[in-house]
């Protein structure tokens, strides 16, 4: 079996497995080849790929590469290889997730079945991400739909990257603003997403791709857009979301939900129902991941690091944000649409 989805190419028959260098875009397509745990470790930490889907199938394909490569003995080992992978980036709910259902599975059969049921468990993982992000589309259509029926213009503001470089298949919240341009005129502000530019980068090129009107925008332009009527509704992704509705995604989120909470704009927050932690009643004590000083020190120049201040000075940077379900105004899943708080 042979897959390819743009950002992960599954070579099934050749046990052939690279994803693409999503640090390298817009200017390179260039895929890294997954040999061992340690290959799907780095990618996933390093942000080579990222969003919480496709994290997640990421993750399982480092199951079945050590399993190929006959590192791993028996039942016990393969909790302990999970255990080692979750810990590449802990805000992504669906690794977690898919750790869980595959370890009932695997209990449950003996360990020479292993190889064909996480194989057969990947396919499976893959199609359904694929059906559940043109869910996720329709139901993000009809909310949109519901709220601005007598509309044919709609300016969109998104935050980091939720489209097909971040799943499989359409995306999330981009996934929506891609399948509404064919009913409405459409244009998108997309914020560039400090420190890694996701925005710029990678959402920028999915929307010059679908030939979406847009406008590359700082972090800190929102509220002078809105405060200008120049944003009709944001809508943003998620890494992870608490049964109460809070939500964990990146820096800079609940930025736009505070400002869209003062200026009265729709807040609308797209992801598929297996980001929702089913464990988490909220997330007002969750632990946001700190990462390296070095992602905010230096930029981009050439694919290099380029320092634009001293390196040695001290640096706080939180790679995710938590905005309380209170200043959301609506989830979107593939299951339904959730009304948290409607727009006064």
């Amino acid at each position: 079996m042979y897959l390819d989805f743009w950002t992960i190419i599954l070579d099934f028959n050749n046990n052939n497995f690279r994803v693409l260098d999503q640090k390298l875009l817009p200017f390179k397509e260039v895929y890294i080849q997954l040999n061992n745990k340690d290959d799907v470790y780095r990618v996933i930490k390093d942000m080579n790929v990222r969003g919480a889907p496709l994290i997640g199938i990421v993750a399982l394909v480092g199951i079945y590469i050590e399993l190929i490569n006959k590192s791993v003995k028996d039942f016990e080992d393969i909790l302990k290889l999970m255990e080692y992978l979750q810990n590449s980036r802990a805000t992504a709910v669906n690794i977690f997730n898919y750790f869980s259902e595959l370890k009932g599975i695997l209990k449950n059969n003996e360990f020479d079945e292993y190889v064909q049921i996480v194989k057969n468990f990947i396919v499976k993982i893959v199609l359904n991400e694929k059906e559940k992000n043109e869910k996720i589309a329709k139901n993000g259509l009809s909310l949109i739909k519901s709220i601005f029926d007598n509309k044919d213009k709609l300016r969109i503001l998104t935050h980091c990257n939720t489209g097909s470089l971040a799943t499989i298949g359409l995306g999330t919240a981009l996934g929506i603003i891609k399948y509404i341009k064919n009913y409405y005129d459409i244009f998108v502000w997309v914020d560039e997403t400090r420190p890694y530019l996701q925005g710029s980068r990678l959402t920028a090129l999915e929307l010059e791709r679908e030939g979406i009107n847009f406008s590359i925008i700082s972090d800190n332009a929102a509220a002078f857009l809105m405060s200008n009527n120049m944003v009709d509704l944001v809508i943003v992704g998620a890494d992870r979301v608490a049964l109460n509705g809070d939500v964990a995604n990146k820096i800079g989120t609940l930025n736009l939900a505070l400002l869209c909470y003062h200026f009265k704009i729709p807040f609308i927050v797209a992801l598929p129902e297996s980001s929702i932690d089913k464990n988490l009643q909220s997330l007002s004590s969750f632990k946001v991941e700190n990462r390296d000083p070095k992602e905010i020190l230096t930029i981009k120049c050439n694919f290099k690091d380029c320092y634009i201040t001293k390196d040695y000075y001290s640096v706080y940077n939180p790679s995710f944000d938590i905005t309380p379900s209170k200043y959301v105004n609506y989830i979107v899943t593939d299951f339904e649409v959730k009304v948290l708080n409607k727009v006064k």
